[in-house]
């Protein structure tokens, strides 16, 4: 993988990139970045050295050296870049577009075209299945998978998957994903493999069970208007039965209800979310939830 070196007065010349308050950035600092006339997004990592580090590099070169079997919509690492002789980061191309979890939280926003992009995951995920199936690529799931790695091209509508370092690929060791944590509801059944690896700061041994349930999660935020990772198995089950009761496709809650459910194999619930009607939507949020069933205790 070719590498480009910045001087340290280039680097501090560069301008960050203001990011929306949806978006979380733990692991560098981005900016914005033009090489040979090509507008590109700058990563710099905090983390320059040890196991982490280590695994960064190697995520990053095998996105590189595997990109001819991935996705097109995949935003993959073009070079590294160096300062003083010390590998500090790397680019991707920049994309002109909207971040979707903006999108998803935008109540302007038709719900027809939030559900479209909504399936275009469920697609990617879809080709990512066939690429384990068909090619010498047998391992790659974007593990970290949530509505702020996506971004919505403004030329075309085409749905982008970014930050790919933190994605498993070939034998690399897990990164941290944000639905999946100690905290959120992966840790009450057994069906997620906990990462028993101490160098590694991911807590689930990513797979395509894990790639489905934080898809579905980025589902059932949308419908709630909030975050429903983290509710706990009670609560979302009932959440689940109020769904039902407002006449949500039943297909489509059986996929959900089977995410916590370790004897199974986690469903793409892509061909189901064209059942979602505009009343089903504005019922399911959370405030319509909480007045509901508030009336049903009283009762």
């Amino acid at each position: 993988m070719k590498i480009i070196n910045i001087s340290k007065k280039k680097l501090q010349e560069l301008k960050k990139i203001d990011l929306s308050r949806e978006i979380f950035n733990t692991e560098g600092t981005i900016y914005d970045f033009e090489y040979r006339g090509e507008k590109k997004v700058l990563k710099t990592l905090y983390t320059l050295n040890g196991y982490t580090f280590a695994n960064k590099l190697y995520t990053i070169e095998m996105l590189d050296s595997n990109k001819e079997y991935l996705p097109s919509s995949f935003y993959i690492p073009d070079y590294l870049c160096a300062s003083e002789g010390k590998i500090i980061g790397f680019t991707v191309p920049k994309i002109e577009g909207t971040n979707l979890s903006t999108i998803l939280n935008d109540s302007s926003i038709n719900y027809k075209e939030q559900v479209y992009y909504l399936k275009k995951i469920g697609e990617i995920l879809n080709q990512l299945h066939n690429i384990r199936k068909y090619t010498p690529l047998n391992s790659i799931y974007i593990n970290d998978l949530h509505e702020s790695n996506f971004i919505v091209d403004n030329n075309n509508r085409e749905l982008k998957v970014i930050d790919l370092d933190s994605c498993k690929i070939c034998s690399n060791e897990p990164f941290a994903a944000r639905f999946l944590t100690p905290v959120s509801m992966v840790n009450e059944v057994d069906k997620y493999k906990v990462n028993n690896d101490p160098h590694s700061n991911g807590y689930i041994a990513p797979n395509s069970d894990s790639d489905l349930y934080c898809y579905s999660m980025i589902i059932l935020n949308y419908l709630y208007g909030g975050k429903i990772s983290n509710i706990g198995i009670e609560n979302f089950y009932e959440y689940l039965n109020y769904l039902e009761t407002i006449g949500v496709n039943k297909e489509l809650i059986d996929i959900f209800s089977k995410l916590l459910v370790g004897n199974c194999k986690n469903e793409n619930p892509l061909n189901y979310l064209d059942s979602l009607t505009s009343t089903q939507i504005c019922r399911s949020k959370k405030l319509v939830y909480e007045k509901t069933k508030d009336k049903i205790i009283n009762i």
